[in-house]
């Protein structure tokens, strides 16, 4: 079984773009005094103000990856045809890298630098974060859409609403069953579910929300049993269709000591409508797994 360096940082690196890039702050307002609101009408205005899609198109982006051992940058390119597929074309120095495709299915990265592709499910990767993703998850996530973190919406209802620095915040920390996963061939997987199945993982999710717009300005997820992260923060704000889009965001993801971040500039956005070219697999290019 082979692995790729390289490869596995590029994956990761445009893999958490895809769970960040489309969470939307909104314009800087004046400083205020804010009201307390209850929950439940902070969700509501939260949910008019999620983002749908058909199409998207991210024309430039700039990634600035450190990962505690090594500082690695990247360009790349994004589309995403809702409830079919994200496509990510990768590039340095003009120089075509790779291209990574994810479907509700599977996960596919090919290396042209290496000549070696990886494909696998979403188990895979969720194991390679520590945070347990899917598709539809990583999609409702580019709309902004919090609600895509709980398994039953009714779990928002147990949230507090509070004012903090400036902005609306929902907090809940709430105990969660780690969930089974069923996949074939993913033995040492199964057998790590099996041994946690009964055990419980201390979830502390927070939110902190634009008293203007009500969206999006922060988001920590905090695994207190697992010693583990993921910090976003979303700044330079662009409107596209009425809707807004951060131009540069800072990712802090720290798992059990061990701190990557992540750094990204974005520009051109479009949600004029595009077909999505295949991800073709070049002859004798050689498989690598993510781990």
């Amino acid at each position: 079984m082979q692995r790729s360096g390289v490869g596995r940082n590029i994956i990761l690196a445009l893999f958490l773009y895809t769970l960040i890039y489309s969470c939307k702050p909104a314009e800087t307002v004046s400083e205020m005094r804010l009201k307390p609101m209850s929950p439940g009408r902070l969700i509501r205005n939260i949910e008019e103000n999620a983002f749908n899609y058909s199409s998207f198109h991210v024309k430039r982006i700039n990634i600035q990856m450190d990962d505690g051992k090594s500082k690695n940058s990247f360009r790349a390119t994004m589309q995403a045809i809702k409830d079919q597929q994200i496509l990510l074309t990768v590039s340095k120095f003009n120089i075509p890298l790779g291209r990574l495709s994810l479907t509700p299915d599977s996960i596919l990265f090919v290396n042209y630098m290496e000549r070696t592709f990886m494909t696998d499910g979403y188990s895979a990767l969720s194991d390679l974060l520590n945070f347990d993703l899917d598709f539809y998850a990583v999609q409702a996530i580019l709309s902004g859409n919090i609600f895509s973190f709980f398994e039953d919406e009714d779990e928002l209802k147990s949230y507090n609403s509070y004012v903090s620095d400036g902005l609306y915040m929902i907090q809940s920390e709430t105990m969660r069953k780690i969930r089974k996963i069923d996949e074939k061939g993913k033995m040492q997987k199964a057998d790590r579910i099996i041994r946690r199945n009964d055990e419980e993982s201390l979830m502390v999710n927070t939110f902190f929300f634009d008293p203007k717009l009500f969206v999006m300005r922060k988001m920590v997820l905090v695994d207190k049993t697992w010693s583990r992260n993921l910090s976003l923060q979303f700044n330079e704000y662009q409107k596209v269709d009425h809707k807004y889009y951060p131009g540069s965001i800072l990712l802090t993801l720290d798992n059990g000591g061990e701190t990557m971040r992540l750094e990204l500039s974005m520009s051109g956005f479009s949600t004029e409508h595009s077909e999505l070219l295949p991800v073709r697999l070049p002859d004798k290019y050689q498989r690598v797994y993510i781990n």
